[in-house]
């Protein structure tokens, strides 16, 4: 069964936690919440993405989902959507915008081939962050850009499941909120360290980092519910970082 609203897999029972996660994206909805959060983000890929936007490059909006921030994005030359998953290419809103169906980590395009990546919400769903950057890195051209955006995985209400301190629970409790939302992808262990250290490994050096808030909550406890992030693409070699 899938999820009228993001289109995951859920469980077909319909249990507790997923009637709990399907009630406050309704909640969430009612507030335009999504809609107001897509604007917001588009406007901060442009600020983030600056002259490279408008260098004529090819702009790949990696995991783009059914396009809801890719069409906000009009007006960019050789703008396309890439996604795994065909389902969300076949209900894209904006049909004039090319689609690839393919993995982040494995991407058919040539190597030096783009000036700018745009990863929304896209890293937390990858299990190798190291092979995830180094493909991007391949297929950049020298100064490319990587605008990314995640979500704070530790804040007291997980920005996916609507679950409650779902990061200090055990991680058998853990997978069955994450199966009963249909998040089985989401990899907790994502970090803003973890990814920057990520992104050093395979070669591309952080420019830039923005808390997200979304809402007032999120200040009062002092822990952004997300990250922007801009990685720029490095020709000369990098000492190798060490783990955090």
């Amino acid at each position: 069964m899938r999820d009228a609203t993001f289109g995951r897999n859920l469980s077909s029972g319909r249990g507790a936690v997923t009637k709990f996660y399907l009630g406050v994206v309704k909640l969430l909805h009612s507030f335009r919440f999504y809609s107001l959060r897509n604007e917001r983000y588009a406007s901060m890929i442009r600020d983030f993405a600056g002259l490279s936007f408008r260098r004529g490059g090819f702009v790949v909006d990696l995991g783009c989902g059914p396009g809801g921030i890719t069409a906000l994005l009009g007006g960019v030359h050789h703008l396309i959507g890439v996604d795994s998953d065909r389902y969300y290419l076949l209900r894209f809103v904006e049909p004039s915008v090319q689609r690839i169906q393919a993995r982040a980590e494995h991407l058919p395009l040539k190597t030096g081939s783009l000036s700018t990546i745009v990863a929304i919400s896209l890293v937390e769903h990858v299990a190798d962050h190291v092979a995830f950057f180094r493909e991007l890195a391949r297929v950049l051209g020298p100064d490319g850009h990587v605008v990314l955006q995640l979500p704070e995985l530790r804040f007291p209400i997980e920005p996916h499941t609507k679950w409650p301190f779902l990061y200090v629970l055990n991680p058998s409790r853990q997978a069955r909120i994450l199966a009963a939302t249909g998040y089985g992808d989401l990899n907790m262990d994502t970090s803003l360290e973890r990814v920057i250290w990520s992104a050093k490994e395979a070669g591309l050096q952080v420019d830039r980092v923005a808390p997200l808030w979304h809402f007032r909550l999120a200040r009062l406890v002092g822990v952004p519910m997300g990250y922007f992030a801009l990685f720029k693409k490095v020709t000369s070699p990098l000492e190798t970082p060490k783990d955090p």
